[in-house]
């Protein structure tokens, strides 16, 4: 796992831009080292081992959907939420300006904040597969101006449960909220731009790409880009670290359009205010 491969610190290229732009995502290479790696998997074993982490495919978390949420026996995925509010080691992640800079080019920002991070881990034959998803359909975000940086900690391969990402999913705009055991959907009478659910992308002739990578790589997809993941069948944990960023400016719906982790109240924004605060954090610049 890891590796001496050189830690990206370059700025994406024209050419990424316009791959970004086409499919929707883009893989960025290793962006960080071993020391970090090793730091930040230490970090994720301490935060699961205080009891805060909740089951993505515990039905008890999802409002119910066509055809309900039955958990898939024995399969779970492990997830921490916003650990930079804790975590010196997470806040040093997530506040990485080159991370921010990146996330600036492909939103087309000239300043981008923290959304939120997230520590997911599928545990040795026990992570399952989370269903076709967008992640904006679960943000009370006006606009979808944002983006995900996906670190793996561990190697990430098909057996061990991989992204897959739907090339140009992104260009067919906001689909429903997806259950993502069942992938079965809700919200349907409280979105009505978004009627549509999110099908089997090979149906409707998009190509799906299989994200596999290195300890210490990351890609960085958009909001609206379909993306789903297999179960881990093998001996090892596939654990990865989230850095989500959102668009300075972008405006908050809050619980109007998705009950989120933090209300309106707690974040101190009313609905129709910028994004901002100390809940999501400007990313640092990069000194000059």
């Amino acid at each position: 796992m890891g590796g001496a491969e050189t830690i990206r610190t370059k700025s994406l290229s024209g050419d990424e831009l316009v791959e970004f732009y086409e499919h929707g995502w883009l893989r960025i290479g290793r962006v960080i080292d071993d020391a970090t790696l090793d730091r930040v998997r230490e970090e994720v074993a301490l935060q699961r081992h205080a009891g805060d982490e909740i089951d993505l495919l515990d039905p008890k978390h999802w409002e119910r959907g066509e055809g309900g949420v039955p958990q898939e026996p024995g399969r779970n995925v492990s997830f921490l939420f916003n650990l930079w509010r804790i975590s010196d080691v997470y806040r040093d992640l997530v506040m990485t300006p080159r991370f921010g800079r990146w996330a600036t080019q492909a939103l087309g920002a000239r300043r981008v904040r923290v959304l939120e991070d997230n520590a997911l881990s599928k545990d040795p034959h026990t992570g399952g597969a989370l269903k076709w998803h967008q992640d904006y359909s679960y943000w009370p975000l006006a606009q979808p101006n944002a983006v995900t940086l996906w670190i793996a900690l561990d190697d990430v391969t098909m057996e061990n449960g991989a992204m897959l990402m739907a090339n140009g999913s992104h260009l067919r705009g906001e689909k429903l909220p997806a259950v993502f055991g069942t992938g079965a959907t809700y919200f349907r009478e409280r979105r009505p731009n978004a009627v549509e659910q999110i099908v089997d992308p090979e149906s409707i002739g998009l190509k799906i790409e299989l994200v596999t990578m290195r300890a210490g790589e990351a890609s960085l997809h958009h909001s609206l880009t379909w993306h789903a993941s297999g179960a881990n069948e093998t001996s090892h944990p596939r654990r990865a670290a989230v850095c989500r960023y959102v668009a300075d400016g972008t405006v908050w719906l809050g619980e109007r359009r998705y009950k989120y982790n933090y209300s309106s109240e707690q974040c101190g924004l009313a609905i129709g205010d910028p994004i901002g605060g100390d809940y999501f954090p400007l990313v640092p610049e990069e000194p000059t």
